[in-house]
């Protein structure tokens, strides 16, 4: 298919051939007739033309990049939106970018020379040092956006998902899930200047051991890891690397902001310092990986990270064959699997047809949380996966929901079900699924009576604890407000196996201040929504009580 745009002149800059393709624009190769020289001119993808957001920030990222002098920063040199195209024309890096450079190294199992790894590193750190105190957050590092070029310069571009600090300009944009920060993770509005660092200090952990911290088949799952897990200890990778750069590398991925380096420089400082302390060879080979580990693999089109494992070819006949008893193994496994989950439908027809596939009415009790008595799960249960004391109310009153259920899209119909109950007092959040999913990976908002967001959210990572950080089916956790009279407080009967983690807050005015009512100065308010890794997944109305969340 004929590109209309390849051939066409725009104001000086002849446009001669694609380059790229990215997740709102594309960019080309151009010619500027009047200078001579090569530009590489970005251009509004038409799916976002006529929508004016978009065109808005396309054309904010080539004003604010305008302004900006730095060696390690492309340049712009024009911005248009005549002829029907918004665009601008900026420096044209000929080379590659680091993503590719890094494949390239990762293909032949080595790594970049350590070096490199500085002289690369001072580079993006230098650019982001520089855009911050501008008071812009880049909010999108990764390899595919720095550029390598043949003449040695280390350039930094693509700031489309930048946030600008200064007008207090905030985005639901979601970042690459293997570089993304924790907190941009929870919500994107959550970014500072150290959610740039974590996602370079994610880069400089691939260089130094050729893979990431963290990977997985599913994007939420990356991000979820970056939530709640500890990186892989970058010397269980690359075991030539000393403690001391080991030690540097997980305090840039600490997952409090506050406890990373607060400046690229400083990171930089003390990755160099750390470096030559114990002197390492300048170029190595990894290890070979344990068969079926992991690896890291681009997509051509997309650039996203992708698991690759050890072909079978590659493997020595010893491994092919232990390769061979443990699949026989896993069949064995799978068909004592089956009978045992014949046995256990056999038991649900029976004994458990009230388990909670069908929404019944929910029930409250007036007895307060601290006066129950802890009551263990049967041995039928379930187990879940840490240790703690399920604790169950005795329900004493029935309440049914006075509206329907109001789930206006669902994105993932076919996905995970999840089960919110709430009335003025708390709000309960059930698994009917069985999937685990983390808990931090919730967010709820308030929204206001034109559907915008407001200040009243509650993020589920509160609910997490040391034994608790997944919820099991049928497992439940809630959040409670209490004032000087004891509310009746929520407990539905579906949850089973009871309440794993409870948060409960004083508030002298309950139902002013909550999300899932209508909040003291939103009178109007009828609605809030649920998102899923930063993605809005549901709106619930507030009179219903009852709302069904399906997530991937």
């Amino acid at each position: 298919m004929n590109d209309p745009l390849i051939g066409k002149q725009l104001a000086n800059f002849r446009v001669e051939r694609l380059l790229g393709q990215g997740g709102m624009a594309t960019v080309y190769y151009g010619w500027d007739v009047k200078l001579h020289r090569s530009v590489a001119i970005k251009v509004l993808d038409k799916r976002y033309r006529k929508h004016p957001a978009y065109a808005t920030r396309f054309v904010n990222e080539a004003r604010m990049m305008a302004k900006w002098r730095h060696e390690n920063i492309i340049q712009i040199y024009y911005a248009d939106d005549a002829q029907g195209f918004s665009y601008y024309v900026m420096d044209y890096v000929d080379g590659e970018d680091l993503a590719t450079f890094l494949d390239s190294y990762s293909y032949e199992r080595k790594l970049i020379s350590t070096d490199e790894v500085l002289r690369i590193g001072r580079a993006i750190a230098s650019a982001l040092d520089y855009a911050h105190r501008q008071g812009v957050i880049h909010r999108d590092v990764k390899p595919s956006n720095i550029l390598l070029s043949k003449d040695g310069r280390v350039l930094l571009g693509d700031f489309g998902m930048a946030l600008d600090v200064q007008d207090g300009t905030q985005g639901n944009v979601f970042g690459t899930p293997h570089y993304i920060s924790p907190e941009q993770a929870r919500h994107s509005a959550n970014v500072v200047p150290q959610s740039d660092l974590y996602s370079f200090g994610v880069i400089l952990y691939e260089m130094l051991t050729g893979t990431v911290p963290f990977n997985d088949d599913s994007p939420q799952e990356v991000a979820l890891k970056h939530i709640a897990q500890p990186p892989l200890p970058p010397r269980s990778v690359n075991q030539n690397l000393s403690k001391e750069v080991e030690k540097v590398l997980l305090h840039a991925l600490e997952k409090n902001p506050k406890n990373r380096y607060q400046s690229g420089a400083d990171l930089m400082d003390a990755l160099e310092a750390a470096i030559n302390r114990t002197p390492a060879p300048k170029k190595v080979s990894l290890p070979p990986l344990p068969v079926g580990a992991p690896t890291i693999q681009r997509d051509d089109a997309t650039g996203q990270i992708a698991k690759r494992k050890t072909p079978a070819a590659q493997m020595p006949p010893t491994v092919i064959a232990t390769h061979q008893n443990r699949k026989r193994n896993f069949w064995l496994f799978g068909i004592f699997l089956f009978i045992l989950l014949g046995f256990g439908a056999f038991y649900f027809f029976q004994n458990g047809l009230n388990m909670g596939i069908v929404l019944p009415t929910s029930t409250v009790d007036s007895t307060p949380l601290s006066t129950v008595t802890p009551v263990q799960p049967t041995e039928t249960s379930a187990p879940p996966q840490a240790t703690f004391t399920p604790t169950l109310i005795p329900p004493t009153e029935t309440i049914t929901p006075t509206a329907t259920l109001a789930v206006p899209t669902v994105l993932y119909p076919d996905g995970n079900l999840f089960t919110l109950f709430y009335n003025e007092t708390s709000v309960v959040l059930l698994n009917r699924s069985f999937a685990k999913r983390s808990l931090a990976g919730f967010v709820f908002e308030h929204l206001d009576e034109n559907g915008n967001p407001t200040e009243e959210r509650f993020e589920g990572w509160q609910w997490e604890t040391n034994a608790v950080k997944h919820l099991p089916r049928n497992y439940c956790v809630n959040f409670t407000i209490y004032g000087d009279e004891d509310p009746p407080y929520l407990y539905p009967s579906e949850c089973l196996f009871g309440i794993m983690s409870s948060v409960q807050v004083r508030f002298d005015n309950p139902g002013d201040t909550v999300f899932w009512s209508s909040a003291y100065g939103y009178e109007n308010a009828t609605q809030f929504r649920v998102l899923w890794v930063g993605e809005e997944v549901a709106r619930c109305e507030i009179e219903a009580g009852v709302c069904e969340i399906y997530i991937p």
